[in-house]
């Protein structure tokens, strides 16, 4: 028997955790799938429950408080579990979501779903940078948040965002030497016309402020209008090359520098992680300036598929505020769609949340205005760099797919099988989409009108036998 829910929740970060907890308080009978061992996501990483702590950030004291909600309420919780695929027959009205977990059913049913996925870090390809030792921003903080573990001795920080900061404090507390931390974009003088928009953010300044004062104490240079060029070593990273860079985000020449490292981290903005979305079918629209493709939603954060609420970074990067009343307005919503709600009550409720929201996007804005990487850093690549790591497709090998005709990434993807590994598009998409835009500059191409890829079940790399036996279930 597959149990049925009213509102399944998927992603257990802010935005997740928030339309849970919104959710449940309205008697929803609500289930909060997550891939992690614990909620939280990665703004709110909590240590294994094994670990001790001497002392907590407030942001982790923040997701303690907010887990303690989650527990103290009747929500079902999965976590370590994968949500690979999202299926309903025509003749049916409820949501079959296809689950894989040490602990989790097959399936569940659900009647709604929010979905909260979260974002991860926009791969930019360069030379040597499938290396060991070059990591992204999320996998360096999930090492130094959740494991206490520093993933190396010496190294460089480069990208474009806060994040990056974040990064760099963590790595040099934990003792690392960072020998440049380096922002691709030119954050002054443009930067300076939100400074008074910036005013009714003091908690982030705030934050900003302590990660800039560790930085400056552990003798990092931050530099702007610099990038990462090149990294270079035999079985792991031994030297990173870094150069400055223009407007567009190419490399000026003349102006490398190099430097001894075994670590390499980078973290060019974030991408919302919309599998789900495209898998289901929602439709996408490209937003650069909130991290590339994201799903059209309503007032109420509904997807063009009724039934479908999509929130949090996973519909546009925001910040873990916006993210919470993001997860707060959709299970408002969802409270009212299931009749535990009086929808006088919850116009009153939206009249409080959404000028809030407001105030949160216009930090969405400012993210976006300044922090977008650049068309140009594609040229970081040479014709010999593989952008697609799961089918080692290299970007000479995209460029001879556009000379032969191919105008979109589906095209590309036919012919050079980007994008059919098992990331589904994930760590390429991005880079495979500038380049096929810098090859038909000529003929003002754009990342919306090279499209972006299809994803199709399973959204994870599952075992055969696993498929084998869900498959089995359902008959």
């Amino acid at each position: 028997m597959i149990e049925t829910y009213e509102l399944a929740v998927i992603g257990a970060g802010p935005a997740g955790i928030q339309a849970a907890v919104t959710a449940s308080e309205n008697s929803v009978k609500t289930i909060l799938i997550d891939s992690y061992p614990q909620a939280g996501g990665q703004y709110f990483m909590q240590l294994p429950l094994s670990f001790k702590a001497n002392s907590v950030t407030d942001i982790e004291s923040e997701g303690i408080g907010l887990v303690s909600r989650v527990n103290s309420l009747p929500i079902t919780k999965l976590q370590k579990t994968l949500t690979w695929g999202i299926f309903r027959e025509e003749t049916d009205q409820d949501w079959l979501v296809a689950l894989y977990g040490p602990d989790s059913p097959k399936y569940i049913r659900a009647q709604n779903l929010i979905i909260a996925s979260g974002a991860y870090d926009t791969p930019i390809a360069f030379s040597g940078w499938t290396l060991p030792g070059v990591i992204t921003c999320g996998a360096a903080l999930i090492l130094l948040k959740s494991q206490r573990f520093a993933p190396g001795t010496r190294a460089l920080v480069t990208g474009t965002g806060p994040l990056l900061l974040s990064v760099s404090a963590h790595l040099i507390a934990a003792g690392v030497d960072v020998v440049s931390v380096c922002e691709s974009n030119r954050i002054l003088p443009g930067g300076i016309k939100y400074a008074p928009a910036m005013l009714g953010h003091g908690h982030r300044l705030k934050e900003g402020a302590k990660y800039l004062r560790t930085i400056l104490q552990g003798k990092a240079p931050y530099k702007t209008g610099w990038s990462i060029l090149k990294a270079c070593g035999q079985n792991h990273v031994e030297e990173a090359v870094i150069t400055k860079v223009d407007k567009k985000g190419k490399p000026i020449a003349g102006t490398q520098k190099c430097f001894p490292v075994d670590l390499v981290i980078t973290g060019y903005s974030l991408t919302p992680n919309t599998g789900l979305a495209r898998m289901i079918g929602c439709e996408l629209d490209y937003q650069p300036e909130k991290g590339g493709w994201i799903p059209v939603r309503n007032n109420e954060m509904e997807s063009s598929i009724p039934g479908i609420y999509i929130v949090g970074d996973g519909a546009g990067i925001g910040g873990a505020e916006n993210s919470q009343l993001e997860g707060q307005i959709a299970a408002t919503a969802v409270s009212v769609s299931t009749g535990h709600l009086d929808s006088k009550i919850a116009k009153t409720k939206y009249t409080q949340l959404k000028p809030k929201l407001s105030k949160q996007q216009q930090f969405g804005v400012l993210y976006g205005d300044l922090f977008s990487p650049q068309q140009g850093l594609i040229t970081l690549a040479t014709d010999q760099t593989i952008l697609c790591r799961c089918e080692e497709v290299t970007l000479g090998e995209i460029k001879t797919a556009v000379s032969m005709g191919a105008r979109t990434i589906g095209e590309v993807k036919m012919i050079t099988r980007t994008g059919m590994g098992n990331c589904q598009g994930r760590m390429c998409e991005h880079s495979v989409s500038a380049a096929i835009v810098e090859a038909l500059a000529s003929e003002l191409a754009t990342h919306k009108l090279v499209g972006h890829y299809s994803i199709r079940p399973p959204l994870h790399p599952l075992p055969q036998c696993f498929l084998a036996e869900a498959q089995l279930e359902t008959e």
